[in-house]
């Protein structure tokens, strides 16, 4: 008896590490993909854009604060505007949630530059909006903007 109340601790530790250490590799697995899908954030033709704009439903297209309307080119067109807005506010959005894994586990430095990376997504708007349009524009923004704010988050990371 008192063999297996030695026993038994032992066996249960062994257990718990054996739990723990399985659900730090489904964790990392986790992570991997999480990684995965910012990276994907990196380049224009690498982002779901299909996916980003049907995966979410947002009311208001047109729904800036009065400091970015401001800001808007008097011969942009609205409607292009509008588009620009809905597609950066849902991939905006988009990356919000996929970054919260990875919110949980960073410490303070790599959260704020997440919320820098995540707080670009408005700057291409108003980088886009302040210049005249033409049709690679969205593109042209995006490309010089994005691709930075990943490396830094992953520097950082």
């Amino acid at each position: 008896m008192k063999t297996i109340r030695q026993t038994l601790p032992c066996l249960f530790m062994a257990i718990m590490i054996c739990a723990c250490n399985n659900k730090a590799t489904h964790f990392q697995a986790n992570t991997t993909l999480d990684l995965q899908t910012i990276a994907d954030f990196y380049n224009y033709s690498t982002v779901d854009w299909q996916k980003i704009d049907t995966l979410y439903y947002r009311p208001y297209s047109c729904d800036w604060t009065e400091e970015i309307e401001r800001q808007i080119v008097p011969q942009f067109p609205m409607d292009i505007a509008a588009q620009y807005w809905n597609r950066l506010q849902n991939a905006k959005t988009y990356f919000h949630q996929q970054t919260l894994p990875l919110r949980a586990i960073s410490d303070k430095k790599v959260c704020h530059q997440i919320d820098i990376t995540e707080q670009q997504f408005d700057t291409i708007f108003v980088r886009c909006i302040s210049q005249e349009y033409y049709m690679r524009l969205f593109v042209d923004c995006y490309n010089e903007i994005m691709p930075q704010q990943i490396d830094c988050l992953f520097e950082k990371m």
